[in-house]
């Protein structure tokens, strides 16, 4: 990490010499990164005043320092960006100032990717490796909107995401992405901010912390958050239609289908009785033959009463 850094920094001193026009020597002391109010005063006009004339050069060093300081998660970005909105107003600055964002966190990706294996024997640094891998676990299916939404939240810090995210899974492409996305509503306020950095006396009058900022990233937010609530809804929707879609083939394969299947019941057989005439003898064969069931051995008879008709007058038999 440390041959990495000189070598970086080897880099950016030799473009700075370089690209940077002749400067008087009264320019001079203006020349560094800016820390302060007052540092950011002077560096604006600094370049305010070479702007003109060496367009292209101005340019150079601005992303080159601006990549260096992303690439190690350096302080200064914020202020590189207000002095973007200042020297080149907000329709230019704020796309340089997103893409030299997403170039230098994606070079800090790179770097960890190379050396963080030997960084995460530590302890601490495994432990926090394992909590946000458990967290990105879980939004797997929006892992994009929650890189999104990382970047516009104070916490975690920006570096900490930098450093991590090849370690859980996270490719290179989605990562550059979703960092152009979520820095863009901080850099729209910040580039807002240099537009007017002319007028300005002190830090006061940056006024980062106002309503106007706050629905801004709510926006930001709720457009970001869409997409996961329609994506949400659509998969519960399809999921459905899926179950219902399977059911019935299922019916269609196989036909009815028997659900549930009651107990057997068994009916015993009862005797019927007939009143019969006992000088009868074709009805008395009759009887026995209805009675009579011998396979059946479930049919129990019982001898009941006999049945004995009185002779009437129609029905009396002749002698």
């Amino acid at each position: 990490m440390a041959v990495v850094f000189v070598a970086s920094s080897l880099v950016l001193g030799g473009v700075l010499w370089i690209a940077l026009p002749t400067l008087q020597d009264d320019d001079r002391e203006s020349l560094h990164i800016p820390t302060s109010f007052d540092d950011l005063q002077a560096l604006n006009a600094l370049l305010n005043k070479y702007r003109d004339i060496y367009p292209y050069r101005i340019v150079i060093c601005y992303v080159t320092t601006y990549l260096f300081l992303q690439a190690f998660s350096l302080p200064g970005s914020m202020y590189l960006s207000i002095l973007g909105g200042a020297v080149w107003g907000v329709p230019r600055a704020l796309p340089l100032a997103c893409t030299c964002v997403a170039t230098g966190a994606s070079l800090c990706y790179l770097i960890s990717a190379a050396f963080g294996p030997a960084l995460l024997t530590i302890p601490r640094w495994k432990s926090h490796l394992d909590k946000w891998s458990v967290k990105l676990a879980s939004q797997k299916d929006n892992i994009f909107s929650f890189l999104i939404v990382l970047r516009i939240a104070p916490l975690p810090p920006h570096w900490v995401i930098n450093v991590l995210c090849p370690h859980v899974g996270i490719g290179l492409v989605p990562f550059w992405m979703s960092t152009w996305l979520g820095v863009f509503g901080v850099t729209v306020i910040h580039t807002t901010i240099g537009r007017g950095l002319n007028e300005m006396t002190s830090a006061d009058d940056f006024h980062l912390i106002s309503w106007r900022n706050f629905f801004l990233l709510s926006a930001v937010v709720v457009g970001v958050l869409i997409p996961v609530g329609l994506r949400t809804y659509f998969k519960r929707e399809v999921a459905s239609a899926a179950d219902i879609e399977e059911a019935d083939e299922l019916l269609a394969e196989d036909g009815d289908r028997v659900l549930a299947v009651s107990p057997v019941t068994r009916v015993k057989k009862t005797a019927i009785r007939q009143a019969i005439d006992p000088t009868d003898d074709e009805g008395s064969e009759a009887s026995i033959s209805l009675f009579d069931d011998s396979e059946d051995e479930d049919v129990v008879l019982e001898a009941g009463p006999a049945v004995v008709l009185k002779p009437t007058e129609e029905w009396r038999p002749s002698v």
